[in-house]
C-alpha cells in the first residue's frame, strides 16, 4: 500500500483541496500582485529620476542584499517560533513600510537614498516570510505532491509576474507610482488575514522532546550555525551553492540591465520593460505547469544543468536583439527553462531537509547562493559602460554556458540529483 502511495503522480486537485494549503497559497497570490507592481514603479522610478544606470543596479541591490544580512537570521527564528505568527507580523511590518514610501512619495519628501533605505527594510521584511512558506508546505501536502504544491506557488508568481508586470508599467505611466504602492501595502494585509485562519499546528516547528530540550538549551548562535552545518556536511549542497553563486552573478548583472535595455537597446519605455518581465513571467507559468505534472524525481540534476545551459544561449542571444518582438520571445523562453530548474530543486530541497530545520537550512543557503547578487548589480552598470549593455549580455549568457557545462561534468552529486 506504502509502495502505491509513493508511487502516485502529483495532484494539483488533491494540493488546492487541502484548506490549510489554500489559505497559505491565496494569501501569497494576492500578496505577490502586489509585490511585482511594486518592483516595476519603484525601479523604473529610479531610472526616471536619476537617468543613471548604475543607480538602477544600486536600488537592486539593495533589494538583493537582505536574503544574505537579514535571511540566515530570519531562518534561526523560523525554526524556533510558530511559522504562522511570523508570517503575520512580516507581513504587516511590510504593509506598514509600503505605505510609508507612498505617502513620502506623494508628499514629496521621498529622497533616492531614503527610497534605498525603504528598499533594504522592505526585503527584510520577506525574509521571515518565504522559508516560513517554505517550510510550512511539506507540512501540509502530501510527499508525492510536493511538486504540485511547488508548481502552484511557482504558477501564482509567474502569473503575477505577469499581470504585475505588464500592468505596473502601465499604471506608473498612466497614474504614477502611488496608486501600485499603496496596493502593495493592501495585499500585505490581506495576506496577513489569511494565514490568520490557517490552524496553529500546521504551522508549528516539528520536534520530539529531545530535539525540544536541545532547542531551548541552544544559544541564538548555536541554531544559527547549525544552518551552515548541515549545508558544509553535503557534497550536493556544496555544489550547489559554487555554482549558484556563479550563475546567480551573471543573471543578476542581466536583470539589472533589463530597463535600460528595454529603452537604450530595444528601443522602448516602461511599457516593454514590464512587457519583457511578465514575457518571462509566462514563460514560468508554462514551465510551472509542465513540471508540476511529470515526476521528475529521478532527473532533477539534469534539469538543472540542461535549463541552466539554454538560459545562457538565450541570454547571449538577448545581446544581440534588437527588436523588441524577439527579445519577448526570448524572453519568455527563458522564463520557461527557469522553471524548469527552480521547481525541481525546490522539491528536492524540502525532501532531503529535516523539517525542524527548513527555516534555517533554507535561509543560508540563499545566503550563500545570492551572495554575489548585490556585487552584480552594482557592478553591471560599470561594465555595460565600458562595453556596452547588448554585449554585457552576450559576455555575461557565454559564460553562463561555460560554467554550467563544466560543472556538468566536475559535479557529480548535483549531476545525478534525485529524491
Amino acid at each position: 500500500m506504502t509502495q502505491t502511495i509513493l508511487e502516485e503522480k502529483p495532484s494539483f486537485r488533491r494540493v488546492l483541496s487541502n484548506r490549510q494549503f489554500t489559505l497559505l497559497w491565496s494569501g501569497q497570490l494576492v500578496s505577490q500582485s502586489g509585490d511585482f507592481i511594486f518592483d516595476v514603479a519603484a525601479i523604473w522610478l529610479v531610472y526616471q529620476l536619476t537617468a543613471n544606470v548604475f543607480n538602477v543596479g544600486l536600488a537592486l541591490s539593495m533589494v538583493l542584499l537582505p536574503p544574505i544580512i537579514v535571511g540566515p537570521i530570519a531562518g534561526v527564528y523560523v525554526d524556533r517560533f510558530n511559522r504562522k505568527d511570523l508570517i503575520q507580523v512580516a507581513n504587516i511590518f511590510q504593509a506598514i513600510i509600503s505605505a510609508a514610501i507612498a505617502l513620502l512619495y506623494s508628499t514629496g519628501r521621498l529622497s533616492f537614498p531614503l527610497l534605498l533605505a525603504f528598499l533594504f527594510v522592505l526585503n527584510a521584511g520577506a525574509q521571515f516570510i518565504r522559508p516560513a512558506v517554505t517550510a510550512i508546505i511539506p507540512g501540509v501536502t502530501r510527499r508525492e505532491d510536493l511538486a504540485a504544491a511547488n508548481s502552484l506557488f511557482s504558477l501564482s508568481s509567474s502569473v503575477n509576474q505577469i499581470a504585475g508586470y505588464g500592468i505596473g508599467g502601465i499604471l506608473v505611466l498612466a497614474f504614477g507610482a502611488t496608486l501600485p504602492i499603496y496596493y502593495d501595502a493592501f495585499t500585505f494585509v490581506f495576506a496577513a488575514f489569511m494565514v490568520s485562519l490557517i490552524a496553529r499546528s500546521y504551522c508549528a516547528v516539528p520536534t520530539n522532546s529531545q530535539n525540544a530540550l536541545l532547542l531551548h538549551r541552544d544559544s541564538f548562535l548555536d541554531r544559527f550555525r547549525q544552518g551552515l552545518a548541515y549545508i558544509r556536511n553535503s557534497r550536493f549542497f556544496i555544489e550547489l551553492v559554487i555554482i549558484g553563486i556563479v550563475l546567480n552573478f551573471f543573471g543578476s548583472g542581466v536583470f539589472a540591465l533589463l530597463a535600460p535595455y528595454s529603452k537604450i537597446v530595444a528601443g522602448g519605455d516602461a511599457g516593454l520593460y514590464g512587457a519583457l518581465l511578465a514575457g518571462f513571467s509566462a514563460g514560468t507559468v508554462i514551465g510551472s505547469v509542465l513540471v508540476g505534472k511529470i515526476d521528475s524525481r529521478n532527473y532533477v540534476g539534469k534539469l538543472l544543468f540542461g535549463g541552466v545551459i539554454t538560459i545562457g544561449g538565450l541570454t547571449a542571444l538577448m545581446g544581440l536583439t534588437t527588436f523588441a518582438l524577439f527579445a519577448l520571445a526570448e524572453s519568455l523562453a527563458i522564463g520557461f527553462f527557469q522553471a524548469t530548474v527552480n521547481i525541481p530543486l525546490s522539491v528536492l530541497f524540502q525532501a532531503k531537509v529535516p523539517s525542524e530545520l527548513l527555516g534555517r537550512v533554507a535561509t543560508s543557503l540563499v545566503a550563500l547562493i545570492t551572495i554575489a547578487q548585490p556585487v552584480s548589480a552594482a557592478t553591471s552598470g560599470a561594465v555595460a559602460g565600458s562595453i556596452s549593455i547588448g554585449e554585457t549580455f552576450l559576455l555575461y549568457g557565454v559564460l553562463m554556458m561555460v560554467v554550467s557545462a563544466g560543472a556538468f561534468f566536475l559535479f557529480r552529486e548535483l549531476r545525478e540529483a534525485r529524491y
